[in-house]
């Protein structure tokens, strides 16, 4: 036999990758990878940001609070129009966001403090007005709006907890 030494190449027969190689392949997929991600993740930012779901939401319960301002300007309105006088109960004051000012919840709750409602209901009737409450605002009797009597007959009803810095109050002429 000659002297020929027999190497790791001779004896393989399958031709193998350099480990160079094999890692700047890998290294690659994985750049790749992250690179992809966060992509992803940039274009999933960008979409909350845009959607913004707690907006939407403040949006929706402002929006709410109109309606409810607005109801119960109807109901004062309606007692205005059978009556023809303005409810006492309704304080007198050129600020409607005022201590004594929230209206107070319909049904058996203690209304002390609060503007009672009850007025609203016709005598012994067996109709009973259900008085809106803020989305929001946690009172055990109070609805979280406010109602006054600015004066020469004009109603105002306010939402002092309204959301995103918005201003929510209504106000009407009844006579």
């Amino acid at each position: 036999m000659e002297d020929s030494q027999i190497s790791v190449n001779t004896i393989n027969l399958v031709p193998s990758k350099k480990r160079k190689e094999y890692e700047s392949k890998e290294r690659l997929k994985l750049t790749e990878f992250l690179l992809i991600l966060s992509a992803v993740g940039v274009v999933i930012f960008l979409a909350l940001l845009y959607i913004n779901p707690n907006k939407e939401a403040s949006e929706a319960r402002n929006l709410r609070r109109s309606a409810d301002v607005s109801t119960i300007l109807s109901y004062v309105s309606s007692y205005y129009d059978s009556e023809k006088i303005l409810p006492e109960e309704i304080p007198n004051s050129k600020n409607c966001v005022e201590y004594r000012n929230e209206i107070c919840k319909s049904g058996p709750y203690n209304c002390k403090d609060l503007v009672n409602m009850s007025f609203l209901t016709k005598d012994n009737s067996e109709t009973f007005l259900s008085m809106p409450s803020d989305p929001l605002h946690i009172s055990i009797n109070g609805t979280g709006y406010f109602i006054s009597n600015i004066g020469e007959g004009e109603i105002k009803v306010c939402a002092p907890y309204a959301e995103r810095n918005q201003e929510i109050s209504f106000s009407i002429h009844l006579y």
